[in-house]
């Protein structure tokens, strides 16, 4: 009984926390949590920046696939949306530059939708017109 006296405890009391050491673990756990919350946040969000993306990335692959089944696509509209497809605030333009190769020009399709775009370039095939005399040949 001695030696228990020396050390400054009490019989029969019981180590425990104090208030401080609680309200500390508190703060540290909240602190943690907000910016575990802050993280799940931000990749929310860069999901859906992705998914935004793909689908412009899509949309801009659909309409230059539709460039190449058509004869020249400098006759085509330049620009336009998507509303067909369900999309009326995504909108798409097109610039046709000669590519230095023959029947080949260099086309960008370009899709935009708020501050967002995504653009696609590629060479398109430009079939050559047939003169009306060149038919029996």
């Amino acid at each position: 009984m001695g030696r228990q006296a020396e050390r400054g405890s009490r019989p029969g009391l019981r180590s425990a926390f104090t208030l401080i050491e609680v309200l500390v673990t508190i703060v540290l756990v909240a602190v943690a949590l907000t910016g575990v919350m802050g993280g799940i946040r931000a990749l929310g969000a860069a999901d859906v920046k992705a998914r935004d993306a793909d689908r412009l990335q899509r949309l801009a692959a659909q309409k230059m696939s539709e460039l190449v089944s058509i004869t020249d696509p400098r006759t085509t509209d330049a620009s336009g949306d998507f509303s067909e497809q369900g999309f009326s605030d995504i909108s798409w333009t097109i610039d046709v530059q000669p590519s230095g190769a023959e029947n080949v020009d260099l086309v960008t399709v370009t899709v935009t939708r708020g501050g967002d775009a995504q653009a696609l370039t590629g060479l398109v095939y430009v079939r050559p017109v047939a003169a009306a005399g060149d038919a029996g040949t």
